[in-house]
């Protein structure tokens, strides 16, 4: 079967629902293809046994308690304590710049000329000393934190909530982007069903279970796995950049463009997404009044002011180069450590929700930064289970010893989310969530300040979006690259 449709995005994340909403509004007939069963990939929401648990990304509130819990935890490292703070106001304005009221990225020129003729370019001038601090902190947030901080565990407690050499300006805004995160009722899931409803109520389409594994980008068709063909003059792809290039057929241009492209491929196909999470997911029949009386629906602890040191570094690595005669015993007392020591992020659904959890009892949501390599071979090697089995009893023991005593003693049903699991459920590159590895050299050329030259590619009437178009990348990068992308298929088909 063949199919014409002027517009065609693959994938339904939260970029693809976005752009394709975007196109939609403004009169585009669109095709929305997504090879799984829903909409939403890692901004999604389920519901087990009466408990709603978000599986990807959740809600973010109140950074305000991130300064007075430095103040509390390093009384003796003023000084060091003082100074991140005074990093974290800065990002608050340098933020307000790039995404505030004034920012020109979700402007539209033709019916904002007053915008351009007068806000624009005292914006201008502020975004030119904004785009120089944020230059100057391109470097690793582990190198910027020795720099700036004499305390070594602090550096570490700090560090540790991010990816492994996170660019330092893209670490610090995530303090200052706290306070403009909500949660929706629900759960997060109800974001992409929300927009795949108007979708429809707009006359496009959503095609769930459609696995598109051809590209043809000469003739502009796709094929998916059943054999069905699409033809499209425009194609956003807001999926995993690997999927595209590893189904790409070239036949038909000439030698120069296809060079071009066989760089890109080659770039793509050869890097490695960012570290990954593991989660456990508990329904415990305590009341949500215990928990709020010790936190917010989502907050980030840490069991030890210590810090991890180099136990996810150079410890990290130990293991997996020793991995072929490595002692079991070995990497479960580095586990226990890792586990004692990490900093945990915590959701509670039913604090922001009533509904999401049966009444007198909770669900949360409890991760933390893990390694994509580490859990496949613990799994190609046969002993995945027994880990499971091990870092669950290791965190929930964490947990039970420091923020939340007797929580062991309480637990109706538990289970986990692996860096595996986000990769076969997802279809994201090394179980990634955030996009590239900040541990190698970037396959893309785009970052947050050239932006509209990321949505492009070397394909004709091919445009991406999403977390593997930027990096850093990731929510709100997400939702702006596929507002870009739309913005500018929309221009040229008004051509």
């Amino acid at each position: 079967m063949s199919q014409q449709s002027r517009v065609i995005i693959v994938g339904a994340g939260i970029s693809g629902l976005t752009a394709a909403t975007s196109l939609a509004m403004r009169g585009h007939k669109v095709l929305v293809l997504e090879k799984h069963e829903t909409c939403g990939c890692l901004v999604n929401s389920f519901v087990r046994e009466g408990f709603l648990f978000d599986g990807g990304i959740r809600e973010v509130k109140n950074a305000g308690m991130v300064k007075p819990m430095l103040k509390e935890l390093y009384p003796e490292s003023k000084t060091d304590v003082e100074k991140v703070i005074k990093v974290i106001a800065k990002f608050d304005v340098y933020m307000q710049v790039l995404f505030g009221s004034d920012s020109p990225f979700f402007k539209d020129a033709k019916r904002d000329i007053r915008y351009y003729l007068s806000t624009f370019i005292v914006w201008c001038a502020r975004f030119l000393a904004t785009g120089a601090a944020i230059l100057r902190m391109r470097l690793p947030m582990e190198q910027f934190l020795g720099q700036l901080l004499e305390n070594q565990s602090l550096r570490d407690i700090i560090s540790q909530h991010f990816f492994k050499k996170t660019p330092a300006f893209f670490a610090m805004s995530y303090f200052s982007l706290y306070p403009d995160y909500h949660y929706p009722k629900g759960g997060v899931g109800s974001i992409p069903k929300a927009l795949a409803q108007r979708l429809a109520e707009l006359g496009s389409e959503v095609r769930t279970k459609t696995e598109v594994v051809s590209v043809d980008a000469y003739h502009k068709t796709l094929t998916d796995g059943d054999g069905n063909h699409y033809s499209y003059d425009k194609l956003i792809w807001c999926a995993d950049l690997k999927g595209l290039y590893s189904s790409l057929l070239y036949e038909g241009f000439s030698t120069k463009e296809t060079g071009a492209m066989l760089r890109e491929q080659k770039r793509i196909l050869n890097s490695r997404g960012a570290e990954s999470v593991f989660t456990l997911f508990l329904a415990v029949d305590l009341p949500p009044s215990y928990f709020s009386g010790i936190s917010e629906g989502h907050f980030f602890y840490t069991p030890s002011k210590n810090g991890l040191g180099e136990l996810h570094r150079a410890d990290l690595a130990g293991l997996l180069s020793d991995w072929d005669t490595l002692d079991r015993e070995r990497f479960y007392t580095w586990l226990e450590a890792f586990c004692r020591l990490n900093t945990y992020e915590i959701s509670i659904p039913v604090l922001n929700d009533g509904s999401a959890a049966p009444e007198g009892k909770t669900g949360l949501i409890i991760s933390f930064l893990f390694d994509y390599e580490l859990t496949r071979r613990i799994e190609e090697d046969g002993w995945y289970d027994q880990f499971e089995k091990r870092i669950t009893e290791l965190m929930i023991t964490s947990l039970s010893e420091s923020v939340y005593p007797t929580l062991n003693e309480h637990i109706l049903f538990s289970f986990t989310a692996s860096p595996l699991s986000i990769h076969r459920k997802f279809a994201c590159s090394e179980g990634a969530i955030v996009g590239w590895s900040f541990e190698q050299e970037i396959p893309i050329e785009a970052g947050m300040l050239n932006m509209k030259k990321a949505i492009t590619t070397p394909l004709p009437d091919i445009y991406r979006a999403g977390q593997w178009t930027v990096s850093p990348a990731g929510l709100p990068t997400c939702i702006m690259t596929a507002k870009m992308a739309a913005d500018l298929v929309h221009a040229k088909l008004s051509d």
